[in-house]
Order: structure tokens, then C-alpha cells, then sequence
């Protein structure tokens, strides 16, 4: 009997065992032997139609765009508003799921970008021609001169746990109601990202042209037509080195590194983040990764911290009684401040009805050389030493963090930090509301953003307007500018000029 009862524990333990390590070897990335099998990291399959990305066999994505809406220069009522249906919105989700926040610059031929706001020169004659080149000139100033230039885009990517891709999209069709909902209240937009523009993305990250610069239009559709893989066609041609600890070099022409917050204060601003996600002349992608916790699990594993650190504390007091001193005088201070931190944490999440999340941050920087990669790491951990936040290089983990860091919806990185909401709400996905309607109005440039303004006022919730500033800071000449550019960009449109104080009315 006892052999036997020994023989079963064993056996127990074994198949304990054989559990953990196939979890582990699950989590871990295989190294990739060609660059083929190493795009085969980031996704296993997907659905054109529904825009659903299967990560592996029961982990799906979907990813929504939203448009930015102004935080940074609201009135501390707005922003308290903002974060609160912020935090509201992380509330809805199951602890079965996992949010990406991504800010990411993607990048634009700086031609083809620049054809959706100039003047079209050749449909005018006489002085039009001559007012629109000059017009374009300004607008051309704006937008730089670089061979590509970087376009904002916010992200949220939504991952779930489901046995079939079917099953997954009636979860995804529900957050995505609820998710267009919360963002109408927050008067922004959202629309469903195409597997086409997520695979673009990582295309545009492991290869040195744009996708349009080796002419494919469609990766889907170029791989059935050459008969490839859709990993084929995202798999760089040039050699990918992963010797050094702290960058991935492909070709010797582009490098990537990412970086992750290893050190947060105990007061966090949302300043950290609007400053990082608006950093000029750096191509980056800022990655937030989001997982809600089980309420019932966490607040059991809080009582039994809290119970043991308790019964610390007594063994510190009654070894200090046994040594005729008070405890008072040997007070372990880092003791009583994990009590307290844990009693403040089992106070949230019961009384104040809190949640908590894993966290992490991750930062993926893209650069031509090492000198520029440098460059901007420098710029990047200058911006967390101001605000006393620790940012350090992932060593060693570079293809882990792109996977965790791309929109995709990955999560199995050993790096996480547990947060409850309004601590992990604190960096609030919001910037500033930028207006870059094509064939519109050029105004001039945005304060916050410091991108150019292109409005079309019809498009407008509200299309009127006034121009309000001291006397002689050019408020009539700006009038002017504008209804040149009306009368090029709407030719049908008429412009009726009233003057009051002359008592003279223009119609043209």
C-alpha cells in the first residue's frame, strides 16, 4: 500500500512537472533559423474578413484605431472627466483579456502625403496659378522636406481566450459596441483595423523600404499571385543579426531596439506619457500592455500577504519584549510600510470598488543607423530621468519586446508590474486633437501638436469661426489668406465680405 501510494505521488509529481515545462516552452520564443520562421513569432493565422488575428490556438486579437481628442490643454474638470471614463472603460473587461495601447508613427512618402493638402497648379491660369505655387510653398514648408514623414496613429488592441475564431468574433463584436460607445463620450472615432494595415506594419518594421517601395500594394494578394507564404513576403532580404544584447541590426541599414519603464515614482503624471508619444524626428512606437486580474484571486492573495507580515511584526515584537526593549525602538519602517501599502491596496479594491492590472511599458525605437538609435535611447531616458522614471534597455529579449510591442496583442512578457486603476488609468492615451482634413483649408500650425492645421470648416460639427488678437498682430491679412484659399480650394463657393464700420458689402 505504501509503495503504491509513493509510486502515485511520483506520478503526480511528473505530470506537474511535464505541465510547467511544456507552459514554459509555449511562452518561449524558439530561436528562428530564417527570417521566414521568425515572422511565424508573431501571428499563426487570421480572418481577412473579420480583421481577426489568431495568435496561437486559443489567443485572438482585433485592433480598433481612435482618433486623438484634446487632453493636455483641457481644464482640470475636463481631464478629470476624461480619466474617469477612462479608467471606466478599462473596468469593462474580463480578467480573460488583454488591452494594447499603441502610439506609433507610421511612416508616408512625403510626395504622396504632401498630394492630399497642395494646390493643384496646372487646373489654374494667370494669378492663380502664380497665388496657389506660393500657397503650396508655405504648405510644403509645413510639412518638411524629408523623404518620409511620420503619421500618428492610436491604437487599441483587444486579445481573448476563445476555442474557435468564430467564438472570438461575437466577444469582438460586443467590445466593439462598447468600445464605440465609450469613445462617443469622449468624442472620438474608432474604426476597425484591417489585417492588411496590421500586417503592414510589421512589414514596415523589418524591412528597409516602405511596402510601396517594392511595389506591393496588397501583401495578401501578392503572396497568392507570386504563390508564397504571407511570411515569405513579410521576411526581410537582408541578414538579421541578434549578436548584440540591446539592438537588432537587419542589413547594417536599419537598427531597432526596445526599451522598457523598469522604475515608477509614487506619484505618476499623465506628462510622462503625452511628452514620450510626441517626441519630433524620432521614429518610435509606445506600447502600453494592459491585463486585469481576477478580483476574487487578488484580494485572497492581499489577506494572506497582509496575515503574514502581520505575524512578522509580532515575532519582531516578542523577540523585542524577550530582550527587555520596545518594539517601537526597532521598528522595522520598510515592514510597516508594505502593511500599510497592502491594507491601502485591499482598501481600493474593496471599499473603493478599484481593479488592479499587470502592466508594462514598452518603447521600440526604429533608426538608419547606430548613431541615430543612440541618439534617440539618449533623448527617450533624458524625458524618465525628469520625471523620475526609470527606463533601461530590454537585453537580450529585442525580438520578445517587437512581438509584445507591435499590434498584435501579445502579452508574455516576464516583465509586469501590478497597478490598480487609477494608478494604471494615469497614463491616459490622449494628447492633443489634431485637424488634417485633405484638399482643406491650410490655418497654420498646432501649439500642442506642432503639426499643421489642413481644416475643411463644412466637415466641422460647427463651421463658423472668428480670429481674435491684439491690434496690428495681422488678424485682416489672415482674413485674406484665408479667402484666397477659399476661392482656389472651392471654386463654386461664394465669399461676401461686410465691413460694418465702412458700411461696404463685397460679394465675389
Amino acid at each position: 500500500m505504501f509503495k503504491k501510494t509513493k509510486k502515485k505521488e511520483k506520478s503526480k509529481k511528473q505530470t506537474a512537472i511535464n505541465r510547467w515545462l511544456k507552459k514554459r516552452q509555449s511562452n518561449k520564443i524558439a530561436k528562428p533559423k530564417t527570417n521566414s520562421q521568425m515572422m511565424r513569432v508573431f501571428f499563426q493565422n487570421f480572418n481577412e474578413k473579420n480583421s481577426i488575428i489568431q495568435l496561437d490556438d486559443e489567443h485572438y486579437s482585433v485592433c480598433f484605431e481612435y482618433q486623438d481628442i484634446s487632453f493636455s490643454k483641457a481644464n482640470y474638470t475636463e481631464q478629470e472627466n476624461i480619466f474617469l471614463k477612462w479608467v471606466e472603460y478599462l473596468h469593462s473587461f474580463n480578467y480573460s483579456d488583454h488591452i494594447q495601447v499603441i502610439c506609433a508613427g507610421t511612416p508616408v512618402k512625403t510626395q504622396n502625403y504632401k498630394k492630399q493638402y497642395i494646390y493643384n497648379e496646372k487646373s489654374y491660369n494667370n494669378n492663380k496659378t502664380r497665388i496657389s505655387k506660393e500657397f503650396n510653398e508655405l504648405i510644403e514648408n509645413s510639412l518638411g522636406d524629408k523623404e518620409e514623414i511620420l503619421c500618428e496613429t492610436r491604437q487599441i488592441v483587444i486579445t481573448t481566450k476563445a476555442d474557435n475564431i468564430k467564438d472570438a468574433q461575437d466577444v469582438f463584436l460586443q467590445y466593439q459596441l462598447r468600445t464605440e460607445e465609450k469613445f462617443k463620450e469622449l468624442k472620438s472615432k474608432i474604426r476597425r483595423v484591417s489585417i492588411e494595415e496590421r500586417l503592414t506594419t510589421l512589414y514596415n518594421i523589418f524591412n528597409i523600404g516602405l511596402k510601396e517601395d517594392n511595389r506591393i500594394n496588397n501583401i495578401v494578394d501578392y503572396a497568392k499571385q507570386n504563390n508564397l507564404t504571407i511570411y515569405d513576403v513579410l521576411a526581410p532580404k537582408e541578414d538579421i543579426s541578434f549578436r548584440e544584447k540591446n539592438y537588432i541590426n537587419i542589413g547594417n541599414k536599419k537598427y531597432l531596439r526596445v526599451l522598457y519603464v523598469s522604475k515608477l515614482p509614487h506619484s505618476v503624471t499623465p506628462r510622462f506619457y503625452n511628452r514620450i508619444t510626441t517626441i519630433e524626428n524620432c521614429n518610435i512606437i509606445t506600447t502600453l500592455n494592459i491585463t486585469p486580474t481576477n478580483p476574487a484571486k487578488v484580494i485572497k492573495m492581499v489577506n494572506k500577504k497582509i496575515s503574514g507580515m502581520k505575524t512578522e511584526r509580532l515575532e519582531k515584537i516578542k523577540k523585542a519584549n524577550k530582550n527587555n526593549y520596545t518594539y517601537e525602538a526597532v521598528k522595522d519602517e520598510k515592514l510597516e510600510d508594505s502593511i500599510r501599502d497592502a491594507q491601502g491596496l485591499r482598501d481600493a479594491l474593496q471599499k473603493k470598488k478599484q481593479k488592479l492590472f499587470t502592466n508594462n511599458m514598452l518603447i521600440c525605437i526604429q533608426a538608419s543607423s547606430l548613431e541615430e538609435l543612440d541618439k534617440a535611447t539618449k533623448i527617450i531616458k533624458s524625458i524618465g530621468d525628469e520625471c523620475v522614471i526609470g527606463i533601461n534597455n530590454l537585453d537580450w529579449q529585442q525580438l520578445e519586446g517587437i512581438q509584445n510591442t507591435v499590434p498584435f496583442g501579445w502579452n508574455n512578457i516576464q516583465i509586469q508590474r501590478s497597478l490598480t486603476s487609477e494608478s494604471t488609468a494615469t497614463n491616459v492615451p490622449f494628447n492633443a486633437k489634431d485637424l488634417m482634413h485633405p484638399h482643406s483649408i491650410y490655418y497654420g500650425i498646432n501649439l500642442v501638436s506642432e503639426n499643421p492645421v489642413f481644416a475643411d470648416r463644412k466637415k466641422l460639427l460647427n463651421g463658423n469661426g472668428c480670429i481674435l488678437a491684439t491690434s496690428g498682430a495681422g488678424k485682416s491679412f489672415s482674413v485674406k489668406l484665408m479667402i484666397e484659399q477659399v476661392l482656389l480650394r472651392y471654386p463654386k463657393d461664394e465669399v461676401i465680405i461686410i465691413d460694418a464700420q465702412r458700411r461696404v458689402c463685397s460679394t465675389y
